[in-house]
């Protein structure tokens, strides 16, 4: 019968490898624990078992390679949670699994729990079990029911865990456990010898299924397809590749099989009576579990129900959230978390935090993981990414399961560089605010000063002429101070009057085209007779290199105030030497320039002389009297009409200003002839 199964086999294997030679080889990592005869690894690394045959079927059926890894189960469930591998062997399917990991529909086989002690033992029923020593598999599921079995008849026993069902039967056989619970099948294999007594309690029947990763969904309905189709269209196959293994030894020992049977018939037999003794307890518990299952079924959607609102309310946050487990390993993250890597978030699972996130072979030396666990509270801190060079706040909350076991960690990640942005330029615009307040504050109080002076002057000497003795030259000398005094009050209100024009933005432009030569010639002229009323002994050159045709579309008003301000501020700072107003054109711009042999400007505060009230708090260039916005002015009127001034400048040896203007006028939109405030009050 074996080798006709075998034919078969080959047979339908070189069918499917014909019928997918085309295709593209898969690989599929399935983790195998020992758990004879449905899975196991051999001494020669070959694995084998009811579900081994099973799934090399569907390999077949699939294009799939398989590559078989030995492991504990335990550490199955871990390497399925991580993606290490995609597929684990012999899973019996419960709620709280699950939520862990998928299942296959396709159940293999229905195992039962079933109770073996030494031959020397008395144990009969589940109420023997008081006070002995229990050796069960760590992470089996007849394991725990058995646990929660002896807590419903309030018998305590001394647990003893083991890594697997061979070491269970290790320690009853050396005496170290009084009695182990293992599945029903695996104790029929290993128990042919009849080393070990079979006790007659048997328990918690459950299906066992291929399980798989969180990603493995679609691996798990494929091999549902196949087998369902195996199933199908050869049921006899099918059940022959299970039998095969159940019945396997009995070709070895005939005998022992029919020992066997009768066993098993008395054992039956022995159940059979032991289920009607305990058939009014059981009958009595009936109905309380069949209402805890239906509650469990509800709490289960509830609870499938809440954590997926919970993802959806995680995956709407603007912040990045991410769970480690107690080693470092990314197990969860946020889609916000995961738009900030190139790499997808699933082949990142089961990484080092530090690994995938820094480029790091050790814990960060700024983490708070281990600060958090101690304190047991959220701990927040400030970084900047060495990466991508932003700002963060990084929260770490310690996460701890319902037995109040750590189990990790969420850490919360808020780019505030935005802020941090916004927070270092409301300090700047507060200082600068401070600033603009005491340059004001100073200016009101010079300008106090700037208008009382010629005021007096004016009002002194009004009141001198008045003296009828006062000679015809005395007179014209009081008239001339007189004047003096209002062409510089008028002088002064003129240039308030325009600065605060330009700060509310209402000066208005009045282009029109005018020669360049002519207004120079004009301006030289007025300034060469004016500079003789100053008592300094000063030249005024005129040195013009345009072209006497050149003409200029602008407002010929501002241009010319603008050169009046650079001249007069030249003669206010130059004593003895000469000052010359020039021109030249240079790359399709026309550039006007005043330059003076007075004392110069150090070369840290040629910036600041442009700055509104700058001759205020500028107590190292000579102090002269004025508004000390002269060069203010220039610099917002040159600016608005599309063109620059600079400045070039040594102390003690005179300041050249540049006034920059282009050739061709830029036509701006209509409704633009008024000045813009806000680029008026920019600073460079």
């Amino acid at each position: 019968m074996r080798k006709k199964l075998q034919i078969l086999l080959t047979q339908a294997a070189l069918f499917l490898s014909l019928n997918t030679s085309a295709n593209a080889v898969e690989t599929i990592k399935v983790g195998v624990h020992y758990n004879p005869p449905l899975c196991s690894i051999d001494s020669t690394n070959q694995a084998e078992g009811i579900f081994i045959d099973l799934l090399n079927k569907v390999a077949d059926v699939n294009n799939w390679h398989i590559d078989y890894i030995p492991l504990t189960f335990t550490e199955g469930i871990d390497a399925l949670k991580y993606g290490k591998i995609q597929l684990l062997t012999t899973v019996a399917r419960t709620q709280k699994r699950e939520q862990l990991i998928n299942f296959s529909n396709e159940t293999i086989f229905t195992n039962w729990g079933i109770i073996y002690t030494n031959k020397n033992s008395r144990i009969e029923s589940i109420t023997d079990l008081q006070h002995k020593k229990l050796a069960l598999e760590k992470g089996d599921i007849h394991a725990q029911a058995l646990l929660k079995l002896l807590a419903n008849f309030n018998i305590n026993a001394e647990i003893i865990w083991c890594q697997n069902p061979t070491e269970v039967f290790n320690k009853i056989n050396n005496n170290e456990a009084e009695a182990g619970a293992v599945n029903k099948l695996f104790g029929y294999r290993q128990n042919l010898d009849q080393k070990l007594r079979v006790t007659p309690i048997l328990f918690n029947p459950v299906n066992v299924h291929f399980a798989g990763g969180p990603l493995s969904q679609p691996l798990l309905d494929k091999v549902d397809e196949a087998l369902i189709k195996f199933k199908l269209e050869e049921p006899e196959l099918y059940q022959d590749t299970i039998n095969q293994w159940l019945i396997k030894d009995a070709k070895q020992s005939t005998t022992w099989v029919l020992y066997l049977t009768y066993a098993l018939s008395g054992l039956t037999l022995i159940l059979i009576i032991a289920l009607l003794i305990q058939r009014s307890i059981v009958k009595k518990r009936t109905d309380r579990l069949h209402e805890a299952r239906k509650i469990s079924a509800q709490r289960g959607k509830t609870i499938k129900q809440i954590e997926h609102e919970k993802t959806l309310i995680l995956n709407s946050l603007d912040e990045q959230v991410v769970f480690i487990d107690n080693d470092y390993n990314l197990v969860w993250a946020n889609d916000a978390f995961k738009k900030t890597s190139d790499t997808p978030f699933e082949k990142l699972v089961g990484t080092k935090c530090y690994k995938a996130n820094f480029k790091r072979d050790t814990p960060c030396e700024f983490c708070q993981f281990e600060t958090s666990l101690l304190t047991n509270r959220t701990e927040v801190r400030e970084h900047v990414s060495e990466i991508s060079g932003k700002t963060y706040i990084h929260k770490t909350h310690p996460v701890f399961d319902n037995e109040h076991q750590h189990i990790g960690f969420v850490e919360i990640l808020s780019d505030i560089s935005e802020k941090k942005k916004h927070e270092q330029e409301l300090i700047k615009a507060k200082e600068k605010a401070e600033q603009s307040d005491y340059l004001k504050s100073a200016f009101l109080a010079n300008m106090s000063h700037e208008i009382r002076t010629p005021m007096n002057a004016i009002i002194g000497f009004s009141e001198l002429l008045e003296d009828e003795s006062l000679s015809t030259q005395e007179k014209k000398s009081y008239l001339h101070i007189i004047q003096s005094n209002g062409n510089q009050l008028l002088k002064l209100i003129s240039d308030i009057l325009i600065f605060s024009q330009i700060e509310s933005g209402h000066v208005k432009l009045h282009y029109s085209l005018f020669q360049i030569d002519q207004l120079l010639n004009e301006t030289y002229e007025q300034f060469k007779s004016e500079i003789n009323k100053y008592d300094k002994a000063l030249d005024i050159i005129l040195d013009s290199k345009v072209d006497e045709s050149l003409k200029l579309e602008s407002d010929q008003v501002r241009i010319k105030q603008i050169i009046f301000n650079l001249l007069t501020n030249a003669i206010k700072f130059t004593d003895k030497g000469s000052i010359t107003l020039g021109a030249y054109t240079e790359n399709a711009h026309l550039t006007i320039y005043v330059k003076d042999t007075g004392i110069g400007i150090p070369k840290d505060k040629h910036e600041e002389v442009f700055k509104r009230f700058s001759q205020v708090e500028n107590n190292q260039i000579k102090k002269a009297s004025g508004s000390g916005l002269g060069l203010t002015i220039a610099h917002d009127l040159i600016k608005q009409l599309g063109g620059f001034i600079r400045l070039e400048s040594e102390v003690g040896k005179g300041s050249t200003f540049y006034l920059v203007h282009p050739l061709k006028r830029k036509i701006e939109p209509a409704g633009t002839t008024i000045f813009n405030a806000q680029v008026l009050n920019s600073r460079k």
